[in-house]
């Protein structure tokens, strides 16, 4: 594998893992079967 493939892993497994860090209450919500946690005022379309 070359630098750029790896980089590009890199930078993938980084933004996945931001997005599970940050959705974190919400995926826990979605698997105990709770209410889903109020989204942020800029989440218009969650409304």
């Amino acid at each position: 594998m070359n630098w750029k493939k790896a980089l590009i892993c890199c930078l993938l497994g980084a933004a996945v893992g931001c997005l599970l860090f940050v959705h974190r209450r919400v995926i826990l919500a979605l698997i105990k079967g709770e209410e889903m946690p109020e989204p942020p005022a800029w989440h218009f379309w969650c409304r």
